[in-house]
């Protein structure tokens, strides 16, 4: 799901804070027993001078159980014990309590918390390693607008970092390959036959760098620790795995509404070879209007289109007109005193690959989608570019559903589908897009016309609904 490229070096150095303290506490709330964190929490919870005798009726074990945690956390600098007292330090305090917090049930790795964890860090050091502005008023809000403020903007820096350790990036890829983007450290440790101090000084950096986050799950007596994706990333990457379409499974009967990919450019070309051996009669067609039967019973047989029913006649008159008109609209023909004719520039589009057609319709500047019931400030050129984009969630899928695909569009067409990072109270999210009905009206007709045209995709029904595939010709256009 990701690549990392290097591209953007990574400026993060761990040497410009105290983070060989850092580290020995990491390492030593990995091993934590419930007891041990009964204790840290008792601790934390308490004044900073505490009786020993009255911690160990708090937590109800006697003083030899309690003194190996207590050497533990004196080594860790929150405290020291002295005779029947246990003295605390006041900001290692903090700095456990901020930390102790990754063992709660409810706990989220979220943009509050990674706020919290980068005032860990000297106030200098983050404009130099994240390239903020010193003068910047808030230096959490400019790394959020940098890097962080759309999936667009946080997937290219993601793709973008380097790292001197290739490790890593495969640690990386590993997470947002997993199947809830969520991997046990003992998995990645035991894999990469890391030390634990190597382990921890990979996780500082990853999140100081914003990919990843340690959590833990308690499971009977005691912690699995988890390496996920900060809170916020990771609600995004499960929507899109939760909204990605699946394929219509093979036992289903599709019937597709064209016969071959490049049918419609195929259509135009048969009308054009027909009016160049003899002007066709359009004089009972109003351009503006669907072709009348007549003239649909008399062009139909030279397309590629079945005309065998009654109740066939509304799709093959939509086709037939789309066809004539998209010939006038982009000048390889012309309505002279009623007639059509074939323009000079047919002969050349004629002698054209079937690609290379579809790529001259498309490309054309006079070229636009012909949807009547579309009103003109939802079909603006911005927003037919910006819902063409929209297949590349499809692309490697044979065929799909429109409303499966519907549900995991995330194009911007207006402000309410615009996917960012914003925040409300304490809590942040990535906001998901909403469309209104016009919208996904331009989106239907997007996919499933314009597309269609150029030989880029397919539209069918299957179960009395709308579906569609994405060609070959629209899978190569598309890919990046």
């Amino acid at each position: 799901m990701l690549e990392v490229s290097s591209v953007r070096k990574n400026k993060v150095n761990l040497a410009d804070y105290n983070c060989e303290q850092d580290i020995y506490n990491r390492i030593l709330m990995s091993n934590f027993s419930a007891f041990d964190l009964k204790v840290l929490g008792e601790i934390l919870f308490s004044p900073l001078k505490i009786s020993l005798k009255k911690l160990c009726r708090s937590v109800e074990c006697s003083e030899n159980d309690i003194f190996p945690i207590l050497e533990q956390l004196s080594k860790g600098g929150l405290l020291s014990v002295q005779d029947d007292n246990i003295l605390v330090d006041k900001e290692m305090r903090k700095y456990f309590e901020f930390q102790i917090t990754r063992f709660d049930p409810d706990f989220k790795p979220d943009m509050e918390f990674l706020q919290g964890l980068l005032r860990k860090v000297p106030i200098h050091c983050l404009p130099a390693w994240h390239a903020i502005p010193r003068t910047s008023n808030n230096i959490f809000e400019s790394i959020v607008e940098k890097y962080l403020l759309s999936p667009q903007i946080f997937h290219r820096y993601l793709n973008e970092l380097n790292f001197s350790n290739p490790i890593v990036p495969s640690i990386i890829s590993d997470l947002f390959s997993a199947p809830d983007f969520k991997i046990a450290s003992t998995d990645v440790i035991s894999k990469y036959n890391l030390a634990r101090r190597q382990f921890e000084e990979i996780l500082l950096l990853l999140e100081f760098s914003f990919v990843c986050c340690l959590t833990y799950e308690k499971e009977d007596d005691h912690w699995i620790e988890y390496i996920t994706p900060f809170y916020e990333w990771h609600q995004y990457l499960r929507f899109l795995k939760r909204t990605e379409a699946p394929s219509i499974s093979a036992k289903e009967t599709i019937l597709r509404k064209y016969k071959t990919d490049f049918c419609f450019i195929e259509d135009m070309s048969s009308i054009l070879k027909i009016a160049k051996k003899s002007p066709i009669d359009l004089r009972s067609w109003e351009e503006e209007k669907t072709l009348p039967l007549p003239l649909v019973q008399n062009l139909a047989p030279h397309c590629s289109i079945d005309y065998n029913l009654p109740e066939e006649a509304p799709f093959i008159q939509h086709h037939l007109t789309h066809l004539l008109q998209k010939l006038c609209l982009v000048g390889l023909a012309k309505k002279i005193d009623g007639f059509l004719h074939p323009t000079e520039s047919a002969d050349e589009w004629l002698d054209m690959t079937s690609e290379n057609k579809a790529l001259h319709l498309y490309r054309h500047p006079l070229n636009r989608l012909l949807s009547d019931h579309l009103p003109p400030h939802i079909v603006t050129e911005r927003n037919l570019r910006e819902a063409e984009k929209s297949i590349k969630r499809v692309l490697r899928k044979e065929w799909v559903f429109f409303e499966d695909f519907l549900k995991g569009v995330l194009v911007p067409l207006s402000e309410d589908s615009v996917i960012s990072l914003k925040r409300t109270g304490k809590q942040w999210r990535y906001t998901l897009p909403s469309y209104s009905d016009e919208e996904k009206a331009l989106l239907k007709a997007t996919l499933l016309e314009w597309l269609f045209e150029t030989g880029m995709t397919i539209p069918g029904t299957c179960q009395g609904k709308d579906c569609f595939t994405v060609t070959s010709f629209g899978k190569f256009f598309f890919e990046e």
